[in-house]
């Protein structure tokens, strides 16, 4: 299994310790505000991404960001005399130079913050544009009042932007993407009935639709309609099976249903997809998965923790062992 190279024997103090899975020491680590600083700059860069391609395209474009940038500052400090020396250590062995370039250094921390704080990354990470003969409208004042709707909804303004995109359907009926933009403003607004509502008539026009798939789970569990947001999430998975966000919504949605068995399953292919593409929700996954063994073993029931992890070729292993 590819994925199982991602994973050596993971020590359950780290895990606790940490609240999420440590894999390697990390000699990398930069001060939060050159975190800041970094991102700023590569959050920048990511306004030039396209949102018409691939997610694991756009993923991997938003890193290249990233890792750019810290490449470029560090050839920056090293001209003009700023850089410290850097530790390698390399099986026990430390190698110390001034002119080592670290691609990944502070990539973690730098990700994870234009998680949060980076509008760009943000817009990147939610849209999906597969496009079907329902996506887009031909009418062109369905279309004028859908563009309308974009720019409320990227300037938060999510009461106007529902007026818009509602003017959009009533044109158009048939306009799969108002629909679905018109579901996300209800939600953003905590109207999760009136946004159920817009994602199944999204689906009625394409069953295959990653943003209504998506988004429907969790306006059901905002619900606390928990079989109905899990039955959505696995039919996430059923048609994207390798987009992780359909296996971490499922891993939520089964162990708040008490369904620990499959929680701590979906959670750990989650994480496991998510380090392949090397996402920044890895972090979300990994808090999510330090909870359940934490919660677990309170609960006597560790063995099921232990059992995904075998199950998922991943070895957990006590330090006292």
């Amino acid at each position: 299994m590819k994925t199982a190279n991602y994973f050596k024997n993971v020590s359950l103090t780290a895990l606790l310790a940490m609240g999420s899975f440590v894999y390697a020491q990390d000699a990398n680590k930069i001060s939060s505000q050159k975190v800041k600083e970094l991102a700023d700059k590569a959050c920048e860069c990511c306004y030039e991404i396209s949102v018409n391609q691939p997610k694991d395209s756009i993923v991997a474009k938003i890193n290249g960001c990233i890792r750019n940038t810290i490449i470029n500052n560090q050839i920056f400090e090293s001209l003009s005399g700023k850089s410290e020396e850097k530790q390698i250590i390399v099986d026990n062995d430390t190698i110390v130079s001034s002119n080592i370039i670290i691609a990944n250094e502070g990539f973690d921390e730098i990700q994870n913050y234009m998680k949060k704080e980076c509008k760009a990354v943000k817009t990147l990470m939610f849209s999906d544009n597969k496009e079907n003969a329902n996506s887009l409208s031909k009418n062109k004042k369905a279309m004028k009042f859908y563009e309308e709707g974009l720019s409320y909804s990227d300037e938060e303004k999510y009461d106007m932007a529902i007026v818009s995109y509602n003017k959009a359907v009533k044109i158009d009926p048939k306009f799969a993407f108002a629909w679905d933009n018109l579901g996300i403003c209800y939600r953003r607004m905590d109207n999760y009935k009136e946004a159920i509502k817009c994602y199944k008539k999204s689906l009625e026009l394409d069953p295959t639709g990653r943003v209504p798939l998506m988004n429907i789970g969790t306006a059901y569990e905002k619900l606390k309609d928990y079989k109905s947001a899990g039955e959505s999430f696995v039919k996430l998975i059923e048609i994207y099976p390798e987009d992780p966000e359909g296996y971490f919504g499922a891993g939520r949605i089964f162990y708040i249903s008490q369904d620990y068995e499959k929680g701590v399953d979906y959670m750990f292919k989650a994480y496991l997809k998510y380090s392949e593409n090397q996402s920044p929700y890895i972090h979300d996954a990994e808090q999510n998965l330090a909870y359940y063994y934490q919660d677990l073993e309170q609960k006597g029931k560790l063995d099921i923790f232990m059992q995904a992890a075998k199950n998922n070729n991943i070895n957990i292993q006590d330090e006292e062992e």
